[in-house]
């Protein structure tokens, strides 16, 4: 069954005439409540943030950090359980995309811009300067290892866990269950048709409001980060008016990009990104020390398979440092402030394949990339530290940790070309993440929204908007408050990760009951699992038969 999507040619109503305004309102004028604020008194509005992100992190730490781990185990065993082998979108259904194409996007709009940021400044900082209670000397054998302890338990498995395991909870549903293309469509197994009523008009407000303001405040530092980059390569000085021209023309390219459509622009600049990605860690890999790296990256795999448990659940129950909660409890909580959205775009790639596969590509084939960016850049850097020729740590103390990854390249061959190579995957990191999440917002902020096969776009006036929205907001916090604003704003969007982290909560268990319930929530199996054994050409999909609705009418 192919419906007409809709898009801008087959619909002549104006903007507010095909948004869902009990969506949309809301979380728009408390964004622009919070910019404002920000904007305004910049520094009373980053007390507030840290004191409500104190609270969380000193009340709630044992919440989020199970929860997180929690995740892992979820995706897992909704990959290799029973119920693995469902194919989205029934027996007959066919991908749309290559699985390297695949790849390339889930990577890229990810923590792409995250890996780009903290893949040399984290560990590099960690040696420097351990947590406290470790009680390790700077840059000590064990502090050297502990860095890329802690450095992997934030980027490897936990961040792609938790946005595979929204993902999950939506896709099944989405596309078996032909529910509605919204984060509130995870709760319908418990909520049933009152889903779409205030309860989930309220989890999609909180979940576009926290990521505008995330995105907001990624766009702030990227900004800033670019402008950096210039200033070292061409000489093209930090302040206002360059900021405007650089946020005009990145919101320019995320936005174009987003209303191409998913197989033309976000296609071709992840592929480009994901190319250089592997360009520079060839070219590190090689310019450093390769056995010496493949050495540590070997041991770091090592004690991370050892420690995962214990690194992942530790709370730092009798020192109480706060350092757990200003690191593990911060970089969870921020995850899942980007979960609802990543996990709706993933949706996104994934008609025709498996839920085993949903998670593989989702999952792990991305925690394997991070094995290698980390153990490459992190482990290259504290090398070159240990050789005592880098200016890396002390970049990061005289300039700012946005230097860390163009201070990198400054230790190397070719380094002019390698800094300048530095700017462009920062610059198409950030786009492949806009770019995702503005198709996404655009199409949950809509009254109607069919995309059966994940190949739909929003209507071209709504992702404009929802882009330039982001954009204003990114502008005005940094000609305001500069990073202390845009600080404030991403602080107080981790407070809403608490609240995003409880719904996910309800997602998995919503999960849970769709899967002992196949023969009300699977269109196509009726609870027989044995279908998806069968090659496409033996079934025919029966969604829409009345037989098969009927189960599900009942539910209701």
């Amino acid at each position: 069954m192919n419906k007409q999507q809709p898009t801008l040619s087959n619909t002549n109503k104006g903007f507010f005439d095909i948004v869902n305004k009990w969506v949309l309102f809301p979380s728009g004028i408390v964004l622009v409540i919070f910019v404002a604020i920000g904007a305004i008194l910049p520094q009373k509005f980053a007390a507030g943030a840290n004191a409500a992100l104190n609270f969380v992190t000193k009340y709630f730490s044992w919440f989020i950090t199970p929860l997180a781990f929690f995740t892992v185990i979820f995706c897992l065993w909704a990959a290799f359980s029973k119920y693995g082998k469902i194919r989205l979108g029934g027996p007959d259904a066919k991908p749309k995309m290559k699985t390297a194409v695949w790849f390339a996007i889930t990577l890229t709009s990810g923590i792409a811009v995250g890996i780009n940021y903290y893949g040399v400044y984290e560990p590099v900082w960690l040696a420097h300067n351990p947590a406290p209670f470790l009680h390790y000397e700077a840059m000590s054998p064990e502090a050297i290892l502990s860095s890329m302890d802690y450095t992997l338990l934030h980027w490897a498995l936990h961040p792609y866990a938790i946005y595979t395991a929204v993902g999950v909870c939506l896709v099944f549903l989405i596309y078996n269950s032909k529910k509605k293309y919204r984060i509130a469509s995870s709760l319908y197994p418990l909520l049933g048709e009152k889903t779409y009523g205030w309860i989930g008009n309220l989890v999609d407000s909180l979940s576009i409001f926290v990521i505008i303001g995330g995105i907001a405040t990624s766009l702030g530092f990227a900004t800033l980060q670019i402008a950096q980059g210039l200033d070292i390569i061409v000489g093209f000085p930090s302040n206002a008016v360059n900021w405007l021209i650089i946020v005009a023309i990145m919101t320019a390219f995320y936005t174009i990009s987003s209303i191409t459509g998913l197989h033309k622009g976000i296609t071709y600049v992840s592929n480009l990104n994901t190319a250089l990605y592997f360009f520079v860690l060839i070219f590190s890999f090689l310019a450093i020390d390769p056995f010496n790296v493949l050495e540590f990256t070997v041991t770091n795999i090592g004690r991370y398979a050892q420690n995962f448990v214990n690194l992942s659940l530790f709370l730092d129950p009798i020192e109480k440092t706060g350092w757990i909660g200003l690191n593990n409890v911060f970089f969870n909580t921020w995850f899942f402030v980007f979960a609802p959205l990543c996990g709706l775009f993933f949706v996104k790639l994934a008609y025709g394949r498996t839920i085993r596969e949903f998670v593989m590509v989702n999952l792990i084939a991305p925690s394997i990339f991070i094995f290698a960016w980390f153990g490459i850049f992190g482990n290259g850097s504290i090398i070159l530290e240990m050789l005592g020729r880098s200016t890396i740590y002390q970049d990061i103390v005289d300039v700012g940790s946005a230097m860390a990854l163009y201070s990198f390249f400054e230790q190397l061959p070719f380094s002019a070309i390698m800094k300048i190579i530095a700017l462009v995957i920062v610059i198409l990191s950030f786009v492949t993440l806009a770019e995702s999440m503005t198709m996404s917002i655009a199409a949950m902020s809509l009254k109607e929204f069919e995309d059966e096969t994940g190949e739909a776009k929003p209507p071209r006036i709504v992702s404009i908007f929802w882009g330039v929205m982001m954009a204003l907001a990114a502008y005005i916090l940094l000609i305001t408050g500069g990073e202390d604003a845009t600080s404030a704003l991403q602080t107080s969007c981790i407070v809403c990760g608490l609240p995003i982290g409880i719904v996910c909560c309800f997602q998995m268990a919503a999960h849970f009951k769709a899967m002992k319930h196949l023969d009300i929530y699977d269109l196509y199996s009726g609870g027989d699992l044995s279908v998806y054994d069968r090659k496409p050409d033996q079934i025919k999909a029966v969604e829409g038969s009345e037989a098969d609705q009927a189960p599900l009418k009942a539910a209701e």
